[in-house]
């Protein structure tokens, strides 16, 4: 069944600066896409049979560990019913200097909807084409080993997923949870650090979409230039 995402706007501060924040059915959403599997009713147990004393010798090694931290979010984005809004999108937190334009589009949207998030990065140099190419943003997520922290780029990356068709994204990591945007999600290697493993930032990556020309406008529901 299609699940629709409501992005719902704030209205005007009294001081006149316009300010949009993530509420509502938006959120719920993206929190359920990643704690599906969690909510899952376990197996019933089996009666377990007799001890068996094993030589140490011939004992079978122990499992390997299987991360719990993260859940493998919903492999098939939601599809999307957003409000267009005529309110512009402002320039965020992350330096849109060499990114592309659905990049920029949904570094703005997490900026705008996510203000806990104070970095975003965007454009650098590395060995895959992502960043260098302005495909792929970085948002680190605060706290990142807390519950808040962990919930909140739960939701980051469920938002990136649940708007995958519409803003152009292509794959989401966090958490060593790789996650494409239309595809069924995997676990990535063990890299050797926190950041490494997507532990401390949700990572992005869109299309691209071109470069932009300084005509772009950015909406949450829709870009247009």
């Amino acid at each position: 069944m299609a699940v629709k995402v409501l992005c719902v706007g704030r209205n005007l501060l009294a001081n006149g600066r316009g300010r949009w924040m993530a509420v509502g059915a938006s959120l719920v959403i993206s929190a359920a896409m990643v704690y599906a599997q969690q909510t899952q009713p376990a197996a019933p147990r089996q009666a377990a049979p007799p001890a068996v004393e094993v030589p140490a010798s011939i004992a079978a090694p122990p499992p390997a560990a299987v991360p719990t931290e993260a859940e493998l979010l919903a492999a098939t984005a939601p599809a999307v019913d957003a409000r267009v809004f005529d309110f512009a999108l402002p320039k965020g937190i992350t330096p849109e200097g060499g990114l592309q334009v659905h990049t920029i589009w949904v570094a703005r949207a997490i900026s705008t909807m996510f203000p806990e998030i104070k970095t975003i990065g965007g454009y650098r140099q590395d060995a895959l084409k992502w960043h260098p190419n302005g495909l792929a943003i970085d948002v680190m997520i605060p706290d990142h080993n807390s519950e808040e922290g962990i919930a909140l780029g739960n939701q980051i990356a469920g938002y990136a997923l649940a708007n995958a068709e519409r803003m152009g994204v292509i794959h989401v990591i966090w958490r060593q949870g790789f996650y494409p945007g239309i595809g069924a999600p995997s676990w990535t290697a063990d890299y050797g650090s926190e950041t490494l493993n997507h532990f401390d930032h949700v990572h992005i990556a869109t299309d691209g979409g071109g470069y932009p020309t300084g005509d772009e406008t950015y909406y949450i529901a829709s870009m247009k230039g």
